[in-house]
């Protein structure tokens, strides 16, 4: 993370909280302002804020939602988009360099694990569902797919 931090800040001038918002704002298009706070996990007065720098920088724009005038959309610019490609090239460059020793095989069944528990944790954050261990449980005592001892 701290790589690709100092990578993004020398080279295309973001943060990783602003590569995250820009992230977002790709992905789900035209993105309301609360929405993308709630994505990014941070309060909407600090999106704003967030936004307002990403603006007078030229990677985002806002425009009013033309059903609830209470409601800001946010949507990359077309500087935006080419930092993107920027923000690949270096996700991609720090991949690398992270996973330099792996061979082919190590490479492919890491990057498949990572995408099952990344999906798995975005399949959480869209369910609500209980915890699998519960704060009167001892972690190291309860298997987290079955709730099974394992000691």
């Amino acid at each position: 993370m701290k790589r690709f931090d100092e990578l993004a800040g020398s080279t295309l001038g973001l943060n990783h909280q602003q590569c995250r918002a820009l992230s977002y704002a790709l992905h789900y298009g035209n993105i309301s302002q609360v929405r993308l706070a709630d994505l990014l996990d941070i309060a909407p007065i600090s999106a704003g804020r967030l936004l307002d720098r990403m603006e007078s920088e030229k990677w985002l724009e806002r425009t009013p939602d033309p059903s609830d005038r209470r409601v800001w959309r946010v949507r990359p610019t077309e500087k935006g988009l080419q930092a993107w490609q920027g923000v690949v090239r270096m996700s991609e460059a720090v991949a690398d360099e992270a996973l330099a020793d792996f061979d082919a095989e190590e490479r492919a069944q890491f990057l498949s694990l990572f995408a099952r528990a990344q999906a798995n944790l975005s399949r959480c954050a869209n369910e609500e569902t209980e915890p699998i261990v519960r704060q009167s449980e001892d972690p190291t005592t309860v298997a987290p797919e079955t709730g099974a001892g394992l000691k």
